[in-house]
């Protein structure tokens, strides 16, 4: 680590469908919170591996965006996540994609990383692998996500969540890190998966830039 060492930090709430007469109030609170945060844990020392983790994993878990919890049924009434994630310096790429029954797909992406060979699980495969690693699971949908009530119609327009998240970091050992999430587009047929867990169009980190992408 190099003292003084300079750190970076962007993330994104998805840009693809801003309308400047919606309120986004909360979610900028969340980020510039989101920021705040991340920024003390790359002047602290963490890796920008861990940090982009833990900053799209937050996203998810707040309902505000349609990843994780505000994510958007498909026709069927069933939610698919994507995840991406990628650590610039060794290259390594993972991916889920239309994971169902998790919390967080992004700590799957993680999991996936840490203890496999592989670049993407999707499906029932993704889903039997996040089980078998002990990942938080869903108990039921109506209760969990946010985006759409289950038995209800649309929740109000302000209230909506918005775009798919993602996070980069510099840390200061020079590391970049990047980390995409999305619940994909609603209605999506059973099993469409997007850009965002393709590495090279939702995500990607080397040695020299990091990027997340949306829409």
């Amino acid at each position: 680590m190099t003292a003084g060492a300079p750190i970076a930090l962007a993330l994104h709430g998805g840009a693809a469908g801003a309308r400047r007469d919606r309120d986004y109030g909360r979610q900028l609170v969340q980020m510039r919170e989101l920021i705040d945060l991340g920024g003390d844990r790359l002047r602290a020392g963490a890796e920008a591996l861990d940090v982009v983790v833990e900053i799209v994993a937050s996203l998810e878990a707040s309902g505000l965006y349609v990843a994780g919890r505000g994510a958007l049924p498909n026709s069927q009434g069933r939610y698919e996540l994507d995840a991406s994630l990628m650590d610039g310096p060794p290259a390594r790429a993972v991916a889920v994609a239309a994971l169902q029954g998790f919390r967080s797909p992004i700590a799957a992406a993680r999991a996936v990383m840490e203890e496999t060979a592989h670049v993407m699980l999707a499906g029932e495969g993704a889903a039997a692998f996040a089980r078998a690693q002990g990942l938080d699971e869903i108990e039921d949908d109506a209760a969990w996500f946010t985006g759409f009530a289950t038995a209800g119609g649309p929740v109000a327009d302000d209230l909506r969540p918005h775009g798919t998240v993602g996070c980069v970091a510099l840390d200061r050992d020079g590391r970049l890190a990047a980390a995409t999430s999305t619940g994909g587009v609603p209605r999506k047929l059973p099993g469409r998966v997007g850009d965002t867990p393709v590495i090279g169009a939702g995500t990607w980190a080397d040695a020299r830039v990091a990027v997340s992408c949306t829409g």
